[in-house]
């Protein structure tokens, strides 16, 4: 009998270490631009908005994904067939300055768009720090776009 739950005790913690697994492998499967969304901070120039919707620290700290939207108030947004649509991105945090790959982005309507972009973390920060996104560019339409928000690790 005793040797029977051993058995069962093997069992359920081998079953259970396989659902994680497998639940692991599919939640990293899902795209990028899943995350849900809050609002960071948010700026408007020239008739686009830009809004960081939310953030995530990963890689054991040493990489940022900053989750963003952009949408016209004016008109329709231009597509440049896959090229960035954040320009000359700058980030800084905790006052390091870095530069940020806008790394992925999809359209959602001829007016809005979402993206991801990344950075890699300075080493040391404090566990609440300000940061900044700016860009001179979005798509094809020049202007100046800032957004100061805190990160917590």
């Amino acid at each position: 009998m005793k040797a029977f739950s051993k058995m069962t005790n093997r069992l359920g913690g081998f079953v259970l270490l396989l659902g994680f697994l497998v639940g692991g492998a599919w939640a990293s499967s899902q795209s990028a631009l899943a995350a849900p969304e809050k609002t960071v901070g948010s700026v408007e120039n020239g008739g686009i908005k830009l809004t960081i919707t939310n953030y995530a620290i990963k890689n054991y700290g040493q990489e940022m994904v900053l989750y963003y939207t952009v949408e016209s108030t004016k008109g329709n947004l231009m597509d440049e067939n896959g090229k960035g649509l954040l320009k000359n991105l700058e980030i800084s945090i905790a006052d390091n300055r870095l530069q940020g790959n806008d790394a992925e982005h999809k359209k959602i309507s001829s007016q809005k768009y979402q993206g991801v972009v990344k950075v890699n973390m300075p080493q040391y920060i404090p566990a609440t720090s300000n940061a900044a996104i700016s860009t001179d560019a979005i798509l094809n339409q020049k202007g100046q776009w800032t957004i100061n928000f805190q990160i917590k690790k």
